[in-house]
């Protein structure tokens, strides 16, 4: 599969580091360097904007799939290439998983963690089969991560579909690990679940 569409899930806030802001500016650049679109919530704010407009400035492509009531209140980045509206989240996540090649989720508050765990469920289920990246900026999402090393100890998460989740505190090397994931064949979901049939 060739990656030319990413997905960035990041903050709608800029975040205390300045760290934070460095990497979505890396970031957004590289993507820009290797021809790799953009995709990201659209918005005009936070990190979000850090992103999208340093990819625009590096020559990239930027796609926003931004909701509805967001727009209206002019929240929405007009700088970018282009721009998707939707009516509601369910929509809105949808549409992120049916465009985009993988995903790099970056630090940001809940609904980052959403657009995270949306994926990995949708990997775990055979709903996509599609890399995903964390990039673990000063060690924040290091909690989410003891808590699914916890979950897995505890037969909840199966250590295959864990492994699946790449994870660098590097921009450069996140996202090459991104374009040169292996990822297993779609048919074994199931195999990766670790689950047992229930017999009657």
């Amino acid at each position: 599969m060739t990656i030319k569409k990413i997905s960035v899930f990041c903050g709608a806030h800029i975040g205390k580091s300045p760290a934070y802001k460095e990497a979505a500016i890396e970031l957004g650049k590289l993507m820009a360097e290797k021809d790799l679109e953009v995709i990201f919530g659209g918005g005009n704010v936070g990190l979000m904007k850090t992103v999208s407009n340093a990819a625009m400035e590096a020559g990239g492509r930027v796609t926003g799939i931004a909701l509805h009531s967001l727009d209206q209140f002019e929240l929405t980045n007009p700088n970018i290439t282009e721009t998707i509206v939707t009516h509601s989240l369910f929509e809105r996540k949808d549409k992120f998983l049916s465009i985009s090649d993988a995903f790099i989720v970056m630090p940001g508050g809940v609904g980052s963690m959403d657009e995270l765990l949306e994926v990995m469920v949708g990997n775990h289920l055979g709903e996509i089969n599609k890399p995903v990246g964390v990039l673990n900026i000063n060690g924040y999402y290091d909690s989410f991560f003891e808590w699914l090393r916890k979950s897995v100890e505890e037969e909840f998460v199966s250590q295959e579909n864990l492994d699946r989740v790449l994870i660098s505190s590097d921009v450069s090397e996140l996202l090459e690990m991104i374009l040169t994931a292996q990822m297993p064949s779609l048919e074994t979901w199931m195999d990766r679940l670790n689950v047992e049939p229930i017999k009657s």
